[in-house]
């Protein structure tokens, strides 16, 4: 089966599934992200998601290496020991960029779900604060709705915004 006919949803807030039903949790999502970036180990991929949500979430090593495994089994990514180490470097595929690029181009989706659920918490938690950082994640969601070709216009629009907020303080 091929990744490109498959069609990619959101099926929650944090789950991306395809059309075989197949469910891909968040992590799963970020560990074919990372290892887009460069090849690692789980024991990397576990300090930069520590390090990223400044230790607030770092999934245990019972979730992260059934899930390694997984997703080598499903082609997705390759594991090599380490020259000289006793670690397992694990690598993209051409499979799994293929499919971390299908789920990227189906995110306008997923964020337009996210920001509905980003207005039900804003709503419960109505303050100055929560509100101006509803308002910054809007800003965000609009700029990636925008086709390309604006953004010698996105550039300097936010320009005068970020210049009228620095002459507040």
């Amino acid at each position: 089966m091929k990744v490109r006919n498959r069609t990619v949803m959101m099926t929650s807030l944090m789950n991306f599934g395809s059309q075989n039903g197949k469910k891909r949790g968040f992590l799963a999502l970020y560990i074919l992200h990372a290892l887009d970036q460069r090849p690692q180990s789980g024991y990397d991929l576990l300090k930069e998601i520590g390090k990223k949500t400044q230790g607030m979430w770092i999934p245990s090593k019972g979730t992260l290496y059934p899930l390694l495994h997984q997703m080598e089994y499903e082609g997705l990514i390759v594991a090599e020991i380490a020259k000289n180490r006793y670690k397992t470097i694990y690598e993209l595929t051409s499979k799994g960029k293929e499919t971390l690029l299908h789920i990227k181009e189906q995110s306008r989706e997923s964020h337009k779900k996210m920001a509905l659920y980003k207005n039900l918490i804003l709503d419960v938690f109505k303050n100055e604060k929560v509100n101006m950082k509803g308002l910054l994640y809007q800003i965000r969601t609009t700029l990636e709705d925008i086709p390309p070709g604006y953004e010698d216009r996105i550039v300097t629009t936010l320009e005068t915004c970020l210049a009228d907020l620095k002459r507040i303080t």
